[in-house]
């Protein structure tokens, strides 16, 4: 080997995988050798790997369903009672199964990371699984039930007696108080921000949102999302549905995010009047009418500014730090008491560089911002992406597939949703602060859904009703 090419191989060493087969195609046309080829400059250390052998000894006798029912039990103890109490709209004489045992059939099928009904209805076909089930639910089971007769029973629930156990589990998580050291001076950060479901060529309950489209028009689900974020999770406090009450036309305005927040607010301060929020938002929320909400409601807010939605408030803050940087720390700005339509608030920057790029941070809030904290509030302000990754990409990619609406029904596609919500929330708490996962060394989302669903249709799971409740879920900063 030539000392050129040499040269060539290792400069080339520290390019990313397609631009060092790019190279490798260049250098074999150069030097006519079609077995030049081009390793990668990066080194590689060791970890603890685990054997296939040591993977079944750490998962052995390991159960998961017994895990989340101990989550369950200790940490929201009146869940079965709400469950068993939600409202029956069936015929007596036709009921074959409780309430209980359809919504934890549905609930367990989503744990499991089940998403689509028909699936579900395959998977517990088992002996196994209809045992297991039999003793969560408290019935004697036969079957489990299937997939339309769940789907029945949804599109006659009550919505709102869903949302009261999303409420019920929203604040026995807080009353426990294992999430207050995520508070900020009292304050629990709310994230909030919409997205669409799935898109169609028809209207689906005459409530969707309209796009048209080189003459097309498009139909589209949205929900906006109000989540708490405590370390690595977000737990659904609310959701508002962004729909058309009527059939819109492309002249007519159509329902839209920042209304949808204006509703769901007061839903909020009506369900949780003493907690503390700081609410979370894009640039679409920095406006004087959703600044108000916030300060009527004593709530806190930290809000992206971007030039063409407040330009007055943005010329003002470039004005005032290119006169005075009101902080000392490097690559921050900031500037306090900008007052705009009757409000005060503080507009800050952090610029971030990176060897591929340089970006810019701008926001508003009415928080105490100064020297001292500014990076805690602007790492506050960055956390809003967790609802896009944790939240929508987790339930759109993951675990669960809200894309998938499971029913034409309006009542049952809501529910659905609502499932999915719940769900989800205890996933989080399985993954993110059972001692268990850890000690099981699981690495991916997918694995830990697989072992439960192994162990709930291919294991038998006994003394349910002596589940251990002497334990703490820990979760890491």
């Amino acid at each position: 080997m030539n000392n050129q090419l040499k040269l060539e191989l290792e400069e080339s060493q520290a390019l990313g995988r397609r631009a060092r087969r790019k190279k490798e195609r260049e250098l074999q046309k150069k030097y006519n050798d079609k077995s030049i080829r081009i390793k990668s400059g990066k080194t590689f250390t060791k970890g603890e790997a685990l054997s296939r052998k040591d993977r079944r000894e750490l998962v052995k006798d390991k159960n998961l369903v017994k895990e989340i029912l101990k989550i369950t039990n200790k940490y929201l103890p009146k869940l079965p009672s709400l469950i068993s109490n939600l409202s029956d709209n069936r015929h007596k004489s036709y009921v074959t199964y409780s309430m209980k045992t359809i919504f934890m059939t549905r609930l367990f099928a989503l744990i499991c990371g089940i998403t689509t009904m028909n699936e579900m209805t395959n998977k517990f076909n088992t002996e196994k699984a209809i045992k297991n089930l039999s003793s969560i639910c408290g019935q004697a089971l036969t079957e489990v039930p299937n997939w339309q007769t769940i789907q029945d029973v949804l599109e006659e629930l009550n919505i709102a007696e869903i949302e009261n156990i999303r409420k019920y589990i929203v604040v026995a998580l807080i009353r426990s108080k294992m999430f207050d050291k995520y508070r900020y001076n009292g304050y629990f950060q709310l994230l909030v921000d919409a997205t669409g479901l799935t898109s169609l060529d028809y209207n689906l309950n005459g409530n969707c949102l309209t796009k048209t489209r080189e003459g097309k028009i498009k139909y589209y689900k949205y929900v906006l999302e109000s989540k708490l974020v405590f370390g690595n999770i977000v737990v659904s406090l609310d959701s508002e549905w962004i729909e058309n009450t009527e059939l819109n036309t492309e002249k007519q305005k159509q329902d839209c995010e920042t209304n949808a927040f204006k509703r769901m607010a007061v839903r909020i301060k009506k369900n949780y009047p003493k907690l503390n929020f700081i609410i979370t938002g894009d640039a679409l929320y920095a406006t004087t009418p959703i600044i108000n909400i916030c300060k009527e409601n004593t709530w806190k807010y930290i809000f992206n500014l971007k030039k063409d939605r407040l330009k007055n408030v943005y010329e003002t803050f470039q004005d005032n730090i290119n006169y005075q940087n009101e902080t000392s720390k490097e690559n921050y700005y900031l500037s306090t008491n900008i007052s705009f339509n009757n409000n005060t608030f503080s507009a800050f920057r952090y610029v971030e560089t990176t060897d591929k790029k340089v970006t810019t941070f701008n926001y508003i809030s009415n928080l105490n911002v100064s020297n001292n904290n500014i990076d805690k509030i602007v790492a506050m302000g960055r956390r809003r992406w967790k609802i896009e990754n944790e939240g929508f990409n987790e339930q759109k990619n993951g675990t669960f597939c809200i894309s998938h609406l499971c029913s034409k029904n309006e009542n049952a596609l809501k529910i659905h949703y609502y499932f999915i919500q719940i769900a989800h929330i205890i996933r989080q708490l399985l993954e993110y602060g059972s001692l268990l996962v850890r000690d099981m060394r699981v690495k991916t989302k997918k694995e830990i859904s697989t072992l439960i669903t192994n162990t709930l249709i291919s294991s038998s799971i006994s003394d349910l009703n002596n589940i251990e409740t002497n334990f703490q879920l820990r979760f890491d900063n």
